[in-house]
């Protein structure tokens, strides 16, 4: 008696759970006389984002000749109104039965975001505007693994960099910041603490029109591989947005600014300097490949000039977790004394990223 019991209510439960399921199903009706079960996710431009257990379709709103959603769903309508309703298909218009007992008559066109009837402001379009709002569109990652070091010093060590930004339609900002603590074979084949690399900047960019821009940037670092207690560098310049997808960024930029050097082994030295360069970022599938290059040749003295080149390759591992490969290669075309022109540094790093 007691199983029969059990699998009665069993029986229920599961019946309970489809009634359920089915009362809760959309259906999208389209003009070739289609209808598709499924839930409407998202309207992207002019198209429904219709999802199905068999995929995700894209429907024009042109092409949308009925819609039945028997529980309400969260709507921002074409007039800016912000609607929760049930919405049903009467001749070529939806009906909609507002949660507060109205009604409304309107079209597929009319429908510019869908969302949780239980939160209506987060249908609220975004304003944007030069930093606005500016607690929005940030993303930071941290890193924490090892380097190796060639040219100035044969050294291996521990290496650490964060990276802070705010990318929106009218501007983008950038904090970079990090260290490399190098250790080599002493006494016994010991690693001792030789030599240590700070460094840090800023950047913001101004967005004009929709692809030039103008930036300024400000960076400093502290690089005992070669000869540097601190170098402070600070530039405006304009650059050129080539190409801006979900999954690609290509900008080059041009610029002119002061560098300021004081020394370890003493002394000092500033300098005007001009900059060409530019940066490419990739993404394929789970890897990102970022890629930076610069040149910066003094205005006073044609043979100090520099070329800077950064590239890193990160896969995401899980959810934030990721693993890093880098490299930064160095040429310094007028170096001080003992310190050689070519310096190259191998990273290997665990990442950790939230908001990307």
């Amino acid at each position: 008696m007691r199983l029969v019991m059990r699998s009665t209510i069993a029986t229920l439960a599961v019946a309970l759970a489809a009634v359920s399921a089915a009362a809760a199903q959309q259906t999208l009706v389209l003009d070739n006389g289609d209808r598709l079960s499924g839930t409407l996710s998202a309207i992207d431009g002019g198209n429904w984002v219709f999802k199905m257990a068999s995929g995700e379709l894209k429907v024009p709103a042109t092409e949308v000749a009925g819609f039945t959603a028997t529980d309400a769903i969260g709507m921002r309508l074409s007039d800016g109104s912000l609607v929760a309703a049930s919405v049903a298909t009467v001749g070529d218009q939806l009906q909609l039965a507002l949660t507060d007992g109205t009604s409304r008559t309107i079209t597929a066109a009319d429908v510019a975001a869908v969302g949780d009837p239980g939160n209506l402001e987060a249908l609220r379009p975004i304003e944007i505007g030069l930093f606005r709002p500016f607690s929005k569109f940030w993303g930071a990652t941290v890193g924490f693994g090892f380097s190796n070091n060639t040219g100035n010093s044969k050294a291996r060590g521990f290496d650490f960099s964060f990276d802070i930004d705010r990318k929106s339609p009218k501007d983008r900002q950038s904090i970079r910041g990090g260290m490399n603590r190098q250790f080599a074979p002493g006494d016994n084949d010991a690693l001792e603490s030789t030599v240590e690399k700070y460094y840090g900047s800023v950047r913001l960019d101004v967005f004009l029109v929709s692809r030039l821009f103008t930036f300024g940037f400000a960076g400093w670092d502290r690089d005992q591989f070669q000869d540097i207690d601190l170098r402070q560098n600070y530039t405006l310049g304009l650059g050129y947005q080539v190409l801006e997808t979900a999954n690609s960024d290509l900008r080059f930029y041009g610029s002119g600014g002061v560098r300021l050097e004081k020394y370890t082994s003493g002394g000092d030295n500033s300098t005007s300097v001009l900059g060409l360069g530019g940066g490419y970022r990739q993404s394929l599938g789970p890897m990102v490949f970022d890629w930076t290059v610069a040149f910066t040749p003094s205005l006073e003295d044609g043979e100090d000039w520099r070329v800077v080149s950064g590239a890193t390759l990160t896969t995401a591992i899980f959810e934030g977790l990721g693993f890093r490969i880098g490299s930064r290669n160095e040429y310094n075309n007028n170096p001080r004394p003992d310190v050689e022109k070519h310096d190259w540094l191998f990273t290997t790093a665990l990442t950790y990223s939230i908001g990307r």
